[in-house]
Formats: structure tokens, C-alpha cells, sequence
């Protein structure tokens, strides 16, 4: 309570600070006479004499209270993780932030980005000994917080607890981060609420911006890479990556431990070496990463999308690596360009124009390189006018006439906030690891503060002309570009330009567009082996028995996996071969039936009848694949579906073989267990609210129904993420089918 009533305050105090700041930036007018307001308030009137001019006017700033940052004892262990210690009585916490350096997404592959960032994700989702609900009901029981995190140079796993507790905590924290279990089944968990905040982000035009600036300016560089993957990436994550990388990456001798709050340097290098003492060295180091080559010229890249109502804006180029010298003086020199709702960018772009809601510039620093960015958005119509506007004020910040009010507003706002960002044990553990993992002097943080008060005029104008060069820049602009192509190419005719629509979008290509797909080549070989395997496939099912498979019923239980959670499912099916098919579905408080009579499909629910007839054909392959594909089977056995083989596949683990089949419902791929010939798996699309889906459905345990091979369990993925699980409790082969079933109510007629 406590902690949480400092963190309040904490935020309470840099409110006012801003507050403050903001208003000290009003002009000033004449002052009206003390006796005068006297008098008004002894009155109460409220009116203003005659005369008198009233001015809002802030007290001049007082002297800067003194501020020290606690010194950090340290120690290294036999292993090489260096620990570090500041040590806090004034409230009974501890916070512990481990800094893995050689485990950030810089290590990913070219091919695969995304593998740090999951990884690290995994390491609360269970170990060899604990459940993800066993880890976070334990560090919930003592009201604490364990979070794990990836960025770009660096892994980061932060606990926090009370001092009674931190035992408790830190064998947690070091179980997550030396016996990870990554468990295929919260992978798939994961995998799935990544790839739902994908599905969203990318149809943001924000995301996909920001996304566009990074891999344009970073260029071929890892840091220009998204951190989090791309769908496709994310979708093929398998947990012998994560595996691979934790055990090369995750090392004692490139970590830092930071404890600060309630605990002595003694204490702390005790318990490190109980909870981390065991951790054994690896041969790793931190490899370089060379920044990208310089460019000259504007360069603009626009992200085409149509249904956008806004555009967003994003501008710069590279910038300066963490430990430059420049850091202190070009963040002061930026905090007046961009750096606040006082700089000159918001100034121009969102007060004085009201072209936006906001505009900022930040360069973001990491341990080789990093990037000035610029960024705005604004209504599609003013897209050009915002665009050159904040042009036009990058080069008038590179003449450098930085004004002295300018600095010193900057400097007080940089210098004053300082001590309000670095008072919860969480705030001082990581400034101390973060002046250590950049390679910072060892009194950074102490005397941060007094070298911020200490940039001159000369210094911000030497960095403004520096690192503001509006002659070469990378320029993004993410919105509907046919409103505003021409005039855009009009206002910079000297620009180079590169348009891709969204959904060619890949910023993993050289390019940043995805390559076309090349259809398997069918030849009258590849047709008759596809043929071939079809009819083994048919013949391993059940061969003629299938074709006396009129109907069937069955229920089946299993869950339906959603950004929510988990939800239970059970489905009682009708079908009648070899185009109806009548599904009762319980859901948590929830009944629908969904029918198809082969032409048409509705959903009846306890009150109302919605049509879906155009996607009468996802209801047809479903039921055609039931089974196993016995559906497919029945069509092969009569000649009238036949594919050609399409090579092999691993799926599982497992080599498979393919066909590709034209299907009356549409194309679908059919993967075949090689000594069974029995269907491992389908490939295949289907309509979704957000567009094409892709579906993989997969089958197993196969059991013999009256001399038939059926699969009882089925598991379907949809864009890489695990979407239904079942399994059949109980089947019977032709029954007796009432036609009414399938008969479409009134209401849903015609629609």
C-alpha cells in the first residue's frame, strides 16, 4: 500500500512539474498593482478596475534542491555475473532486475525475428517444476511482480517484493530464467494472443508506420527488425527455438543483477549467490553490430491504405549510439525541438496549425547505433502541409539559433524530473544496470543531473546543426496515398519514392513486398501420382465401405481457443452425404445450431436466424474433410475429385506427402502419413472479418468404425495460432435422417 500510495504521489509530482514548466512558457504582461487585488478579493466583485490589466504569472523558479543518486556497492561471481547493490531502508522493499546482454533481438536471425522476444515471453509461462498458473499464483500469494522482457540489446527480468518475501521471489526469478520448460502448449497460447494483436496492428496505420520507419532507416541492420516477428514468423515459432536460444544466449558472464531497496550489499551478494551461483558460464559475447551505411536525399516510402481517414507521419534517419558523448547534450537540445508538449515541433504542428493532436521527436539510442525519429499524424487533406511543415522546422533547427529561454526551460524540465524518475527501488535498479550494460561512467547517474544544467548555447546549436538534417531524410507516410500522391510528389519533386500497399507489406523482403507466390507445377506425372495416392488414401480409410456411408452422427467435445481464453465446446453433428449437415453447438451460455442443406447455411439461435450462405462453401469442406476426409474420400471413390502430388512436407516432426486438390469448395492441400497412408493434415483458406485466413487442420488417433478408419481427434490451427481441439465422444453410421432438419425457417429465407 504503501508503494503504491509513493507511486501516486510520484506521478502526482510530475503532473505539477509539467504543469508548472508549461505555464512558466506563457508571455508575460503588464503586472496589476498588489493593492489593487487586495481590494478585489476584500470586495469580492470579481470585477477588474478600471485601468488594471491582470497577467498570469508564475513565481520565478527557485534555487535546484540537491539531489544525489545512491552509490552501488558491487561484487562478481565466480561465474561472472556481476552484481550490484543500493541499498534503501525507508521502505521494507526490494526490487531485482537481471540484464541478460547478449539475449536481446539483435541475436535473432534475419529469417526469424521474433525468437528473443518469445522467448523471453515463455520464461513465466512454466519451468521444469512449475506451471505457468504455479508461477504467477506464487508471486501473486506475497503481492509482488515478476515480468520478463525482451528488447533490442538486452533480456530483462524484473521482480519485485516485500523484504519478508524476497527469498520466495528470487527462487522464482532464477527458476524462470535457468529451467524455462517452453511447453508446446502455452507456445501455442502465446503464439495465439500475439498473432490477434498482429491480426489488429496490422491494419493500424500507426503500427505499420513506425513499422515501415524502422526497417527503412536500420536498413539491413538487426535493430531495424520487428522485435515481436511478423505473422508468418510467428507462426512457424517452434519451442526448439527458444530452446536453442536460451541455452546460447543465457549466460552468468554477460547478466547484471541489480538489487535496490530493504537489503545490504552483504545480504545481497548472498542471496546471489544462492539463486544464481550455480549457473554455469558459457562461451558467448556480445558481437558489434555496424551500423547502417549513411545516405543523402529524401527518400519516401509510402504505405498505401485505402480505407485510412488519417495519415501518419514519420521522419528521420540515424542516430547515436547509447554511450555517446553527445547523449546529455542532444537530449537537452531535443527536449526543445520535440521532446514535450512545449517544443517547437507540438508548438507549430499541433498548437498553432491544429493540423494534429500531437508531434514529437525522440532519438532513441541503443548500445551500437540508434535513430532520430520525428512524428506526427494528421487528416488525410492536410497530409502534405503536416508533411512539409515538419520538414521545414527540422531545417530551421538545424541552423541552430537555439534561444537562451529555450535552453534553460530545457535544461530546469531535464534536470528537475530527474529525482521524481528515479525514487521507487524499480527506478534505481535500473538506472544503476543501465549506465553498467551501456558502458557508462560508474557516477553517470550521480552527476547526470549537474551535466544536464551544465549544456551551453553553443553546445545546442552545435548539436542541432549536427543531428537535424532535414536535407537527408527517410520519410514514411502511412494512409490513403491516392489522396494525396500527387500533390505530395508536386511539393518534393526531388524526392525518391516507393508506394506498397499494405497487403504487400513485408518488411522482411529487401524490398518490403512480399514475393509472389509460385503455384506447384501440375504435370500429367504429378496428376497421375496424385491420383494414385488419393485412391491409396481412399482404400487405407475403408475403400467401397465408405461409399455406403449415407449419414452419420456423432458428438464431440473439446475448446475453442480465443483472445479471451479458453472456451469449452461441445457439437452434436447430423450429416447426410453428400452435401447437409446439421450441427447442435453448446457453448458457455451459449446455443447455436448451425445447418447447411448443401445450397444454403444459416445459424439459429434461441431468438433469431442469421443467413450465411456466402459461406456455404467453409460449411461444405468442413464437411467433407470430417473424419479424416471421409467426404473427400466418398468424391475420390467416385471419380469425380481427383489432385496432383505437390512433393513432401514436415508437419509435426513428421515427413508427410502432398496433393493438391480442386475441390468444388475450393483448393485444398492433403498431407498423407507415407506407411499408413491415412490424412496427417489439410492446408487450406477461409474468409475471416479481417481477410483471408489461413487454417491447418491436423488428425489422429484413428479407431475402426464397423471396418472404417475414422479419426477421433482434430485439431485445427487458423493463421498459425491453435483456434479448435476435439475429440469424438461417440459416432454411428447411417442413421436415420428426418429431411426437416435441414428445412430453412421462414425467416431466414431469401436473405
Amino acid at each position: 500500500m504503501k508503494r503504491a500510495i509513493k507511486r501516486w504521489i510520484s506521478l502526482l509530482a510530475v503532473m505539477t512539474l509539467a504543469a508548472t514548466l508549461a505555464a512558466a512558457q506563457q508571455p508575460a504582461t503588464e503586472t496589476a498593482p498588489s493593492n489593487a487585488k487586495q481590494q478585489d478579493q476584500k470586495s469580492g466583485s470579481g470585477i477588474v478596475p478600471p485601468g488594471v490589466k491582470l497577467e498570469p504569472k508564475m513565481p520565478a523558479a527557485g534555487a535546484p534542491k540537491p539531489f544525489q543518486f545512491p552509490d552501488a556497492a558491487t561484487k562478481t561471481l565466480a561465474n561472472g555475473l556481476r552484481v550490484f547493490v543500493v541499498s534503501d531502508r525507508r521502505e521494507p522493499a526490494v526490487a531485482a532486475r537481471l540484464v541478460l546482454l547478449t539475449a536481446g533481438s539483435v541475436e535473432d536471425s534475419a529469417a526469424a525475428p521474433g525468437v528473443a522476444q518469445m522467448t523471453a515471453n515463455m520464461l513465466t509461462q512454466g519451468t521444469e517444476k512449475r506451471s505457468a498458473k504455479d508461477i504467477a499464483d506464487a508471486i501473486d500469494f506475497v503481492g509482488g511482480s515478476l515480468i520478463a522482457q525482451a528488447g533490442k540489446d538486452s533480456t530483462t527480468v524484473t521482480l519485485a517484493v516485500v523484504k519478508k518475501d524476497l527469498n520466495s521471489g528470487l527462487d522464482l526469478m532464477s527458476d524462470i530464467v535457468l529451467h524455462p520448460a517452453f511447453s508446446a502448449e502455452e507456445l501455442d497460447r502465446q503464439r495465439q494472443q500475439l498473432l490477434s494483436t498482429l491480426t489488429v496492428q496490422y491494419s493500424d496505420p500507426e503500427y505499420l508506420a513506425s513499422l515501415v520507419f524502422s526497417r527503412v532507416v536500420y536498413g539491413g541492420s538487426p535493430y531495424g527488425w520487428p522485435a515481436e516477428g511478423t505473422p508468418d514468423v510467428v507462426k512457424k515459432l517452434q519451442r526448439d527455438q527458444l530452446q536453442k536460444f536460451h541455452d546460447s544466449y543465457y549466460a552468468p558472464n554477460q547478466a547484471l543483477l541489480a538489487f535496490a531497496g530493504d537489503i545490504s550489499p552483504e545480504e545481497a551478494f548472498a542471496v546471489a549467490e544462492r539463486f544464481f551461483g550455480t549457473w554455469q558460464k558459457l562461451n558467448v559475447t556480445a558481437e558489434a553490430v555496424a551500423p547502417p551505411a549513411p545516405f543523402s536525399g529524401l527518400h519516401i516510402w509510402l504505405v498505401d491504405k485505402p480505407d485510412s481517414q488519417q495519415t501518419q507521419i514519420r521522419m528521420g534517419k540515424i542516430g547515436i549510439r547509447r554511450a555517446d558523448p553527445d547523449y546529455i547534450p542532444l537530449s537537452v537540445t531535443n527536449r526543445i525541438f520535440g521532446g514535450g508538449y512545449n517544443s517547437r515541433l507540438n508548438t507549430e504542428v499541433r498548437i498553432k496549425k491544429g493540423l494534429t493532436y500531437g508531434a514529437y521527436s525522440s532519438f532513441n539510442p541503443h548500445r551500437y547505433t540508434g535513430a532520430f525519429t520525428a512524428g506526427t499524424y494528421t487528416r488525410t487533406e492536410a497530409t502534405v502541409e503536416a508533411t512539409k511543415l515538419v520538414v521545414d522546422l527540422i531545417a530551421k533547427m538545424s541552423a541552430g539559433d537555439v534561444t537562451q529561454k529555450e535552453l534553460d526551460f530545457s535544461r530546469d524540465y531535464l534536470a528537475g524530473v530527474y529525482p521524481i524518475q528515479s525514487e521507487t527501488a524499480e527506478q534505481v535498479a535500473e538506472r544503476v544496470l543501465s549506465s553498467a550494460a551501456f558502458d557508462l561512467p560508474a557516477n553517470y547517474n550521480r552527476t547526470y543531473p549537474d551535466k544536464v544544467r551544465g549544456v551551453t548555447l553553443a553546445q545546442a546549436d552545435a548539436m542541432a546543426q549536427k543531428y537535424f538534417p532535414a536535407k537527408d531524410l527517410d520519410i514514411v507516410l502511412a494512409g490513403d496515398v491516392s489522396a494525396f500522391r500527387d500533390a505530395l510528389k508536386k511539393e518534393f519533386p526531388n524526392a525518391s519514392y516507393v508506394e506498397i500497399p499494405y497487403d504487400e507489406l513485408d518488411v522482411l523482403a529487401p524490398n518490403l513486398r512480399k514475393p509472389k507466390e509460385k503455384s506447384a507445377s501440375a504435370t500429367p506425372e504429378s496428376f497421375e501420382q496424385g491420383k494414385a495416392m488419393l485412391l491409396e488414401a481412399a482404400k487405407a480409410a475403408g475403400g467401397d465401405e465408405l461409399a455406403s456411408v449415407k449419414s452419420l452422427m456423432m458428438t464431440e467435445s473439446g475448446k475453442l481457443f480465443a483472445a479471451n481464453g479458453e472456451n469449452p465446446v461441445t457439437v452434436k453433428w447430423i450429416v447426410a452425404y453428400p452435401d447437409r449437415s446439421h450441427g447442435d453447438v453448446t457453448l458457455p451460455n451459449e446455443h447455436i445450431v448451425q445447418i447447411c442443406d448443401g445450397r444454403s447455411a444459416w445459424l439459429q439461435f434461441p431468438d433469431h436466424t442469421v443467413d450465411v450462405t456466402p459461406a456455404v462453401n467453409e460449411f461444405e469442406r468442413g464437411l467433407s474433410l470430417f473424419g479424416g476426409g471421409w467426404g473427400i474420400y466418398r468424391r475420390v471413390l467416385l471419380g469425380d475429385l481427383t489432385g496432383h502430388a505437390i512433393g513432401e512436407a514436415e508437419i509435426q516432426g513428421k515427413k508427410t506427402e502432398g496433393v493438391a486438390v480442386q475441390a468444388p469448395f475450393g483448393p485444398v492441400k492433403l498431407y498423407f502419413d507415407p506407411a499408413t497412408h491415412l490424412l496427417v493434415a489439410a492446408r487450406y483458406q477461409s474468409s475471416g472479418a479481417q481477410g483471408p485466413m489461413d487454417n491447418e487442420q491436423r488428425w489422429s488417433d484413428y479407431r475402426s468404425v464397423e471396418g472404417r478408419q475414422f479419426a477421433y481427434s482434430t485439431v485445427i490451427y487458423r493463421d498459425g495460432a491453435k483456434f479448435v481441439e476435439s475429440n469424438i465422444q461417440e459416432i454411428q453410421l447411417n442413421p436415420k435422417v428426418d429431411d426437416s432438419l435441414f428445412a430453412k425457417p421462414q425467416d431466414a429465407a431469401g436473405k
